[in-house]
């Protein structure tokens, strides 16, 4: 069924494999001699190119009845590749993959498309140059990456003013063939996906937790082990299906096996203090990662809030959903401190604001603060949405459809193929 503004949201969902840890296992398990096993791995294109950019650097990975066998090179073993890598849109792989060239002899040029042409790489290439890669950028900024990568890299101190999980993971991977001690501070939590992998598979990997600071110590004298991996589902998908259950009053909804990492679940805390119901049912741990199963049953309808600039990091990729929830909230809705919205794949905060407008609702920005003036009547809608191929943007304006008296037009769905391909098939089966 196509979503519209008689559409409530019903049924048991199981999301997509994690998109970033999806990028993440088939990196470590291409440090890995030996096989490794990934299942519920996510297919969307921007993974896949991440994993033909481990084949290109000399691991092999086979795929057999939906899961992928990885047998790796040893760090410091990548293989020196014979064409330029192409990462698509994907800002995660072009970065972290930065990071493991980084401290291996080798030279690489690193390739995007046209939108991740545009994004910055030097906020993760200035660390690594400390190392000992040579490295050039565009305008000294941006993609291509041409990349020397060092077989001596140099063990330092690194602190990351920028809350960034890319740039930490970057740095990490480059740790995997260095010899001595890696340190880094960070001065916000980010999501901690490749720390919670390196436990699992066996590294010398401290981490410690302070009130302001975090603080990570890696040393490359134990081997990295082979390991069998399920995917979990991934929230930022999830966070979709969600919202539009906590829209609407009347909507039931079970979600299975999605992956309830601190970093990454600062979205459900919103929602339900904007009054959406949610309920965790059954929660786990596998692979040092929180999994969990959610019921969300809405009885009525959302409320606004306001969220802290010490608040975004955790749930920066969905502020696109989270700002049509607050639309069809009662109330003035604030997000301070969205300067990171900025560089994603597109002008996320520029996009959001003038779409809303679009559709019909109060908003203004000030200062990277968003400002949603919300009810629950239904807006006008009817609106062309400029998504400048924003996967993140498209889907969340597809969502709005449920509180518009007319449906939006979105040209060119192509751009949900970089993380969740499967997106318009599995909502109209949720949708009654």
């Amino acid at each position: 069924m196509p979503l519209d503004n008689k559409s409530i949201i019903k049924g048991t969902y199981f999301p997509p494999g994690d998109k970033s840890i999806s990028h993440r296992i088939l990196i470590l398990a291409g440090q890995v001699i030996g096989k490794s096993e990934i299942s519920n791995l996510l297919e969307g294109e921007d993974v896949l190119n991440t994993l033909k950019a481990m084949r290109l650097l000399g691991v092999q990975i086979k795929k057999k009845d939906k899961k992928y066998f990885v047998f790796g090179v040893p760090p410091g073993g990548l293989f020196q590749p014979n064409q330029k890598i192409d990462f698509g849109n994907s800002g995660t792989g072009i970065r972290l993959l930065s990071g493991l060239i980084s401290s291996n002899n080798i030279e690489v040029k690193l390739v995007g498309d046209r939108s991740l042409s545009k994004r910055p790489m030097k906020r993760v290439t200035e660390h690594l140059s400390r190392i000992g890669a040579r490295i050039e950028l565009k305008k000294d900024l941006l993609p291509p990456i041409k990349l020397k990568g060092t077989g001596n890299a140099v063990p330092l101190i690194f602190e990351i003013p920028i809350p960034s999980a890319q740039i930490k993971s970057a740095i990490m991977l480059s740790a995997l063939n260095t010899n001595g001690i890696v340190k880094i501070k960070e001065f916000k939590t980010t999501r901690d996906h490749t720390e919670n992998m390196l436990k699992s598979m066996g590294y010398n990997i401290k981490v410690k937790e302070k009130s302001i600071h975090r603080f990570i110590e890696m040393k490359n004298n134990k081997e990295l082990k082979t390991i069998n991996y399920n995917v979990p589902g991934d929230p930022s998908s999830a966070a979709f299906f969600i919202c539009a259950a906590c829209l609407r009053p009347g909507s039931k909804l079970i979600v299975k096996n999605i992956l309830f990492n601190k970093t990454r679940i600062g979205f459900i805390k919103t929602l339900k203090n904007m009054g959406g119901n949610i309920k965790v049912i059954r929660k786990r741990k596998i692979h040092n990662e929180f999994i969990a199963d959610l019921q969300i049953e809405q009885k009525k309808n959302l409320n606004s809030t306001i969220l802290k600039p010490a608040d975004i990091p955790i749930q920066v990729d969905e502020i696109p959903i989270l700002s049509i929830a607050a639309s069809f909230a009662n109330g003035l809705t604030v997000f301070k401190g969205l300067k990171e919205l900025t560089v994603k794949e597109s002008n996320r905060l520029l996009l959001i604001h003038e779409n809303l407008k679009k559709i019909g609702v109060k908003s203004k920005v000030e200062n990277f603060d968003l400002y949603i003036f919300g009810n629950n009547y239904f807006k006008k809608g009817g609106a062309i949405i400029k998504h400048n191929d924003d996967h993140r943007i498209l889907m969340s304006f597809y969502i709005a459809n449920m509180i518009c008296k007319k449906n939006n037009v979105i040209k060119d769905k192509s751009c949900v193929k970089t993380s969740y391909p499967t997106f318009f098939k599995d909502i109209s089966q949720f949708s009654n």
